[in-house]
């Protein structure tokens, strides 16, 4: 056997081995129930986890993400913290759709320019946030979000230029808040708006606490250093951070 057919050999067979590894990978992440926590599992198999969720689930590509909100919306209802649920930038949707179907009996606030970012929210940004235009997440619609949830679904959306567009909720109590703003400003303005807001026991998510988003990080670092709680990692694939309020705070 020649050696240039043994090449190609060889070739071929590297190849279908990484198409072997590729396969399992994505077929551990979108079907294999291995992959799910176990009380995630018995409560499917109690029924006690809608179909829609589950498709949601199957879905979502970040499962460390995923069920870090369905682990504190358990811890949530488990004990008894009021509030209703808000997300700070919520671009098509999607996390949004998440947020509401575990837990579908809270009012859920939607926060978003739904035209892209600000201009004056951009002048600060270093790292990859820089790079950004006002162009960037524009290419969603506010009847596209709305769709995504059913007609009796108790959703409040507020556009526009946060924290502007939270007007007339001030008095508004939250237990969960979901922030994936990326920029500094955007960041620090949720921080102060929801925490004074945030019911003890409640908890804050800010999505993209990495090198990447450099304002972001500082924000977040900036805010918790007058408060009595610390930032607590989340090892998704964007390095989320959480901040719990103290009961007693």
């Amino acid at each position: 056997m020649d050696t240039k057919l043994l090449f190609q050999i060889f070739q071929l067979v590297v190849i279908i081995v990484i198409l072997i590894f590729l396969i399992r990978y994505f077929w551990s992440t979108y079907f294999d129930a291995d992959y799910l926590p176990s009380a995630y599992k018995e409560k499917k198999k109690r029924a006690e986890i809608s179909k829609k969720l589950a498709a949601l689930e199957r879905k979502y590509p970040d499962k460390v993400r995923f069920f870090n909100f369905w682990f504190q919306v358990e811890r949530l209802r488990k004990e008894k913290i009021s509030g209703d649920f808000a997300e700070l930038g919520v671009y098509k949707g999607k996390t949004a759709a998440i947020l509401h179907e575990m837990d579908p009996g809270r009012t859920l606030h939607l926060f978003d320019t739904f035209e892209g970012f600000a201009a004056e929210d951009l002048q600060k940004e270093s790292g990859e946030a820089a790079t950004y235009s006002t162009e960037r997440f524009s290419d969603t619609a506010i009847g596209k979000v709305r769709k995504r949830f059913s007609d009796g679904a108790d959703i409040k959306i507020h556009p526009g230029h946060f924290p502007g567009s939270a007007q007339n909720i001030e008095e508004t109590r939250y237990a969960l808040v979901s922030m994936d703003v990326d920029l500094h400003d955007p960041t620090l303005e949720g921080l102060k708006y929801f925490y004074p807001r945030l019911s003890p026991g409640g908890v804050i998510i800010i999505h993209d606490y990495n090198y990447k988003w450099e304002g972001l990080m500082r924000a977040a670092d900036e805010f918790v250093k007058d408060i009595p709680e610390s930032l607590i990692p989340v090892a998704d694939m964007e390095s989320s951070v959480m901040i719990i309020r103290q009961k007693n705070g």
